[in-house]
């Protein structure tokens, strides 16, 4: 681990945990956009199950599902990006999360792989991008860019509300 990799903002007010390194990432496609997600926040990875629905359940929350005997709730992440909703079908993936000390399903379109990030491939958001202020960083990778999102930023309002 070099300092190369360091994202450019520190640790958050309430010490949340803005990584200080990120070596490995979960990439996944929203459109045909590829994101990230540091791997050290994921806990698995699941086709889409059965979930029921949460009037009102802010912006991105779509419903509740039980994984293993704990509830919890299921976030499009199409929505809190800013993307048009697409159907779900029995392939649609979810990615189960940390957030806050609990679990979070992200259903995202499709979960790429586990990505090496070398050392100096990191570099802050360019600020005109839409969701700057919610990521890491961004990726320079030989096959493209990777926008490495920072849940706790990106997810923190829409969670927020009592879930």
């Amino acid at each position: 681990m070099t300092e190369e990799n360091t994202p450019l903002s520190d640790v958050d007010e309430e010490g949340t945990g803005v990584h200080a390194y990120v070596e490995r990432a979960v990439a996944f496609f929203l459109d045909a956009q590829r994101y990230a997600l540091p791997i050290d926040r994921v806990q698995e990875i699941q086709q889409i199950v059965a979930f029921s629905e949460v009037p009102g359940g802010g912006t991105g929350v779509v419903g509740m599902i039980n994984l293993r005997g704990h509830v919890i709730p299921a976030v499009d992440l199409r929505r809190i990006v800013g993307l048009p909703p697409r159907e779900y079908d029995l392939e649609t993936p979810m990615i189960i999360c940390r957030i806050k000390g609990q679990l979070v399903a992200l259903v995202v379109d499709e979960v790429q792989d586990v990505l090496e990030l070398p050392d100096g491939c990191l570099q802050a958001a360019p600020p005109m991008h839409a969701l700057s202020s919610k990521m890491i960083g961004v990726a320079r990778l030989d096959d493209g860019l990777v926008y490495l999102l920072d849940l706790d930023l990106l997810l923190g309002p829409t969670l927020s509300g009592g879930w």
